[in-house]
């Protein structure tokens, strides 16, 4: 009997240091930037003439990557790629601006949905053409990294 309960003993042992050595490599692998070439973008953001603040500033890419930033108080963002890089690639962008978007580590925490996910559009204050159905376009490059929007209620 006692040789049994010090096989299971040993096959849990190992099974123990198993799942701790998988476990220890868990952890997220850093991301490589340099590739990337990212432009630090910022601007400011107004509708009909008033700073736009709390506004979720995405410029999405024809690829389905974006970067986005959150308008302060006086209507300006700065782009970020992820929670810890600033910046935007170059190309061609389709901006959006939402009042109701959320992104998680930026206004929202796990377990939020997102308002602006199709059908979920309450409280918006900003007209559908510059978010949902966005005709705002922008080609950013290293050359160019202000980026000022200024809306228009319908």
């Amino acid at each position: 009997m006692n040789q049994v309960h010090a096989a299971m003993n040993v096959r849990m042992s190992i099974a123990i240091g198993l799942l701790t050595s998988l476990c220890i490599g868990c952890g997220r692998p850093a991301a490589n930037y340099s590739s990337l070439e990212l432009v630090n973008a910022t601007g400011t953001v107004t509708l009909d003439g008033q700073p736009l603040s709390e506004a979720v500033v995405t410029f999405d890419a024809p690829d389905g990557q974006f970067s986005y930033g959150l308008t302060d108080s006086s209507g300006g963002y700065s782009l970020q790629i992820d929670s810890q890089k600033r910046g935007v690639t170059p190309g061609e962008k389709t901006v959006r601006i939402s009042t109701t978007r959320k992104i998680l580590g930026l206004n929202a925490t796990e377990g939020e949905s997102d308002p602006a996910s199709p059908g979920a559009s309450a409280g918006e204050k900003v007209p559908a053409q510059y978010h949902k159905d966005s005709e705002l376009k922008v080609s950013v490059s290293s050359d160019k990294t202000r980026y000022d929007f200024d809306l228009k209620s319908n």
